[in-house]
């Protein structure tokens, strides 16, 4: 086997030598830049196996040097170390959006040095022999993983092909209809299964009524499929006969979906499909063609999705009226042993709603400028439970919009004083999806209610709505980790990091951290041994109306896992 290429680009030649020097152990075979387009340059040419950037450097930052490289499929094989003097969340955040492996901060540990450059080398060299490979890398990366359908760019030549050989090609769209609800109240596991069931479904179907059928996903990790096909000799160009083809496949996409997945309930599932028919015309550039049928065929579902969204006002709109909501409570444990700590409270549409999911039914009243009508019926509804729970020793979170306590307070005053009434039970858990305008202001305001023994979390830390200005000047009691950092924390080095500084962080400030979204043993182990304090998740409870109950499940799941 040949030695590993390390690219080193740092306009600093001493930090440039020190990491010559760290990197000896290794056996590598180093190359040198000292600004950002020597670096792309040189890996463009020298396809190095792992690459180190000072994030800081001229005519190019390392940010988008690796940004560079990660978007072009002959370089995302390369191992991208991302090199600073500074390491804070924002900066770690940043490196992670760019697509870098990991993160070295001044000044250098020479064994963390080696350790992480080696164990970057490991990873880029399993890539590297897939990207030599050919094709097979190239199908190995835009291959979807939930369904193993390719994605457009894989069959874009056979698409052109087919439309030059005869001069009509139909499409049809299909896009799964609210799934960021289905994924966020079942979990990403279930979201997978039922996305690879709908791909098979339309792969059969497309096979079975269409000669030559090319399926493809629009993206990969999307929910999204395009089903290409020949329209010559099908008695498929007319559009009534396309639209029932569009109706056809709706219906079964639906039945066979509810059969196989009955715990979704039939609001939840729907798909709305378009079709499009492109002619051939030699004067446009083929890609142009093909990417505007799609186009077409996309503007049919986005028409349904507008008339969808009416309806789904009016729905809100009853809901709110008739104050058709619930009150769940998802249980909280300790990471170390999986005790109860509290719960998360919940509010929820009706069961047989499109509002079923609590994040839907928030995110959409937003949406439609009824958040505020939502917010009341629903402190309404969780303080009427609240009133009939014995509280024992647990905690209780309860979610808040940030915004909502300088603009009406006068809304939430009967719950702050129930909460003032059970001190040491209650936490206003904040959502800062709008800019916090005075935090002067804003903290006299959590005084008063720490006075009164509620505590105070920060919702979504890690992300862009927890800002570190909004902790640093708020100082809450908890910082709650964001689902994003918790899914596939165990593979990935930088999310570890950002982790472990929100640990440290909540140290300093006395705040306990609570990793929300925990769906898996791995994801459960990682999150306790990275020192986070408290887990939420379907790993070991769903949602209950009574807390009871969610203790049951948690009891059930320690007994069945023997945790």
């Amino acid at each position: 086997m040949s030695r590993p290429v390390v690219l080193i680009a740092d306009d600093d030649q001493e930090v440039a030598m020190l990491m010559r020097t760290y990197l000896r152990p290794l056996d590598c075979d180093l190359i040198t830049a000292s600004d950002g387009e020597e670096a792309l340059a040189l890996a463009q040419s020298r396809l190095p196996d792992a690459v180190l950037l000072d994030v800081v450097m001229p005519k190019r930052s390392g940010w988008e040097v690796c940004q560079a490289l990660k978007a072009v499929q002959r370089t995302s094989h390369i191992g991208v170390i991302l090199v600073t003097g500074r390491g804070d969340v924002k900066d770690r955040l940043t490196g992670l959006q760019v697509g870098a492996d990991d993160y070295l901060v001044k000044p250098f540990d020479r064994n963390e040095v080696v350790k992480r450059v080696g164990a970057v080398l490991d990873r880029a060299r399993g890539r590297g022999e897939l990207a030599q490979a050919g094709r097979s890398a190239l199908e190995a990366m835009l291959l979807d993983r939930a369904t193993a359908l390719p994605s457009l760019p894989l069959v874009l030549d056979r698409v052109k092909e087919m439309l030059i050989e005869h001069g009509e090609i139909g499409m049809v769209y299909v896009d799964i209809e609210q799934f960021e609800t289905i994924e966020a109240e079942f979990g990403w596991a279930l979201f997978d299964e039922l996305l690879c069931n709908v791909g098979s479904i339309i792969s059969a179907e497309a096979r079975q009524r269409f000669r030559n059928a090319i399926v493809t996903c629009h993206r990969t990790g999307g929910s999204s499929f395009y089903v290409f096909y020949e329209t010559r000799g099908q008695d498929l160009s007319e559009e009534n006969a396309s639209e029932r083809v569009a109706n056809e496949l709706r219906e079964k996409l639906i039945a066979a979906t509810r059969r196989r997945f009955p715990s979704l309930h039939s609001e939840q599932m729907g798909f709305f499909v378009g079709t499009a028919r492109i002619d051939y015309r030699p004067q446009i550039r083929l890609e142009r063609q093909v990417y505007s049928g799609m186009r077409v065929a996309a503007d049919a579902v986005r028409d349904a999705e507008q008339q969808r969204k009416k309806q789904l006002t009016r729905e809100l709109r009853d809901i709110i009226r008739r104050k058709r909501v619930t009150t769940l409570f998802q249980p909280i444990v300790h990471a170390k042993d999986a005790a109860v700590f509290g719960y998360e409270i919940l509010t929820r549409g009706p069961a047989n709603s499109s509002f079923r999911n609590s994040d839907m039914l928030f995110t959409f009243a937003r949406e439609v400028k009824l958040a505020w009508a939502l917010e009341a019926i629903a402190l309404e509804g969780a303080l009427k439970r609240l009133r009939q729970v014995d509280l024992l020793d647990r905690k209780f979170l309860l979610n808040l919009e940030a915004e909502m306590f300088g603009e009406s307070e006068f809304r939430i005053h009967e719950m702050v004083s129930f909460f003032a009434e059970h001190r040491g039970h209650f936490v206003f858990e904040l959502t800062e999806r709008a800019a916090i305008e005075d935090y002067g202001q804003f903290r006299e305001l959590l005084t008063e209610f720490r006075d009164k023994g509620i505590e105070i979390a920060i919702d979504d830390a890690g992300s862009g709505y927890a800002s570190l200005e909004a902790i640093a000047a708020i100082a809450p009691d908890y910082l709650k980790i964001t689902k994003s950092l918790v899914s596939t924390l165990a593979d990935e080095p930088i999310k570890q990091d950002l982790v472990k500084m929100l640990v440290e962080l909540g140290g300093k400030i006395n705040a306990k951290t609570l990793a929300e979204g925990i769906e898996t043993q791995e994801e459960y182990e990682t999150c306790r041994d990275l020192g986070i304090d408290l887990i939420q998740g379907y790993y070991f409870a769903h949602p209950q109306e009574d807390v009871r109950l969610g203790d049951a499940e948690v009891a059930e799941s320690l007994a069945t896992r023997a945790l």
